[in-house]
């Protein structure tokens, strides 16, 4: 994998960046720089991006996208803003959540029923307040959460110990367009799990300009990353993963081969329904809540 070189540099701080700087947040974008330059690498595959568009987000901040010549990835400048975007770790438009998380809880419930039968371990990276990973217990599936930015709600007692446990899947749903410095998650991705489940929309052809297309978000701000199919392509091909992608946001990541026909039809959450009522395992539910009551009763001890 080439090294990222940045055309805007940045002074790094005195202190070493922590463990908070993954999930496309680090120190190093604090502070604008002085001089934006017209074009810069792209931080997938280190191709010139060319300056792309103009917008204002967080409704104060003109900020310049760049895309790439080569793998078409949509970046921001140097993403200053960040520590005023993350205020709340889920942006209150986001009114979705609940039913985008019902959605992929039955896509890798069939991913690891039909695609990966001997996986043992998942963690939802990212995984926001739990909710995810609560499903897919439910669904009796061992999961546990990693998102270190994030009140976890509703599956306290599973969060995964960052670079301390391996994973067979790995999912991370809404997450790659958060990433500031790509690779640096994209490397602790490759240290966790085995294969990656994502979800993120892909760029129209022709690439629209922010007003013309949601998935900027720019009352949030958050979006600083924006994928094409040719950019998950160099990621596969970097990090020595096959591509399947349904081309409707989710896009899996496999580390063995997998037939690509099969795994696509499993994705596609509406064509693939009926295979869920079959291979249904047993709920971890019950045991958790045995386990909770006991951590409830050693803590009162």
């Amino acid at each position: 994998m080439p090294e990222i070189q940045r055309s805007v540099p940045n002074e790094r701080p005195e202190n070493e960046p922590t463990e908070l700087t993954v999930l496309g947040i680090s120190n190093d974008f604090k502070h604008r720089p002085e001089d934006q330059i017209m074009n810069t690498d792209c931080r997938i595959c280190n191709a010139r991006a060319d300056s792309f568009a103009h917008a204002t987000i967080l409704n104060r901040h003109e900020i310049e996208y760049f895309r790439c010549r080569d793998c078409e990835f949509i970046q921001t400048e140097t993403p200053y803003w960040l520590d005023e975007a993350y205020a709340d770790a889920i942006v209150s438009t986001d009114v979705g959540l609940i039913s985008r998380n019902e959605k992929v809880a039955s896509i890798v419930d069939r991913t690891l029923k039909y695609i990966y039968p001997g996986a043992k371990r998942t963690v939802d990276y990212g995984g926001g307040y739990g909710m995810l990973t609560r499903m897919l217990r439910d669904r009796g599936h061992d999961c546990s959460i990693y998102d270190p930015y994030c009140d976890n709600l509703f599956a306290a007692g599973f969060e995964a110990k960052l670079d301390q446990e391996r994973f067979e899947l790995l999912t991370a749903f809404e997450v790659f367009e958060h990433l500031a410095e790509p690779h640096k998650d994209l490397q602790i991705l490759d240290r966790m799990a085995d294969h990656w489940l994502i979800s993120t929309e892909l760029v129209p052809h022709p690439a629209p300009q922010p007003n013309e297309w949601w998935y900027y978000v720019l009352d949030g701000g958050q979006h600083v990353s924006l994928w094409s199919v040719r950019a998950l392509q160099a990621v596969a091909s970097q990090y020595k993963r096959q591509l399947v992608t349904t081309r409707r946001g989710i896009h899996l990541l496999s580390a063995e081969p997998i037939r690509s026909r099969w795994a696509t039809y499993l994705l596609k959450d509406r064509s693939a329904r009926l295979l869920d009522r079959f291979r249904r395992r047993p709920s971890l539910l019950q045991a958790d809540f045995r386990s909770a009551v006991a951590e409830c009763k050693r803590r009162a001890a």
